[in-house]
């Protein structure tokens, strides 16, 4: 529901709430599909443009339109302090979490914004209600720690191989220098089941998936071809 300092807010920044702009109505969905294992993995602190940011991963938002999702993000009284002191809020978005925290009192968590960066696009990941305000508020700048994804193509080739012989590769969560392996029908069907086979580095995972390529070559196409590709599939990755 819009409240009287919503209303003063779109006022100032001519918003027509029952005829918005376009890019109030763009949905906060647009993050391109990508394997994470395809990717290297850095992360830098930049400066960003909010007007870059179209997609959460948070549920609540992300299948919403920008001044849809700002609305259910509910934020009256940040619209009454940009009211007051817009300045506030430039000096704010652009500034780093420290800074932040000396500007508001509060801790370094509720002061800090979190993106995924991949192929020029940005994804939230902590910092939804300040992403959304600085998008409408059309401020130009906010400092995040940007999480960036960039394709690789060794990592690329292997993921390809695996999949090919029934194999999913993905980053181990249990620990972010590791590999996990999955089977790709269990993947498919219990995306939580537990991985076969984690590897430490890249060439473990070519050897594996050289030595499961020569088991594959010797089992001939026959009614058993699945069980037998099963079981050896069982001797490779828990020996």
């Amino acid at each position: 529901m819009e409240t009287k300092d919503m209303a003063e807010f779109y006022q100032k920044l001519e918003i027509d709430r029952n005829n918005p702009k376009d890019y109030l109505l763009k949905k906060m969905n647009d993050w391109p599909e990508f394997q994470s294992f395809c990717c290297t993995k850095t992360e830098v602190e930049k400066l960003v443009n909010p007007q870059h940011i179209n997609n959460t991963r948070h549920s609540k938002y992300s299948n919403h339109s920008l001044i849809e999702a700002f609305e259910k993000s509910n934020q009256p009284g940040r619209c009454r302090k940009f009211l007051d002191d817009p300045s506030y809020f430039l000096k704010y978005m652009k500034s780093t979490p420290e800074q932040r925290v000396k500007m508001n009192g509060f801790g370094l968590g509720g002061n800090t914004i979190i993106l995924s960066e991949y192929k020029g696009k940005f994804s939230i990941g902590d910092g939804n209600h300040r992403v959304l305000f600085a998008k409408v508020a059309r401020i130009p700048l906010v400092y995040a720690t940007v999480k960036v994804y960039t394709p690789d193509p060794k990592r690329t080739d292997l993921f390809k191989r695996a999949k090919a012989i029934g194999i999913i590769l993905k980053d181990y969560v249990g620990n972010p220098n590791s590999c996990a392996a999955y089977l790709a029908d269990e993947l498919d069907y219990n995306p939580r089941c537990e991985p076969y086979r984690t590897f430490e580095d890249l060439e473990n995972i070519e050897t594996s998936l050289l030595e499961i390529q020569e088991e594959l070559s010797q089992i001939q196409t026959n009614e058993s071809h699945k069980s037998k590709f099963r079981q050896m599939l069982n001797k490779v990755f828990f020996r």
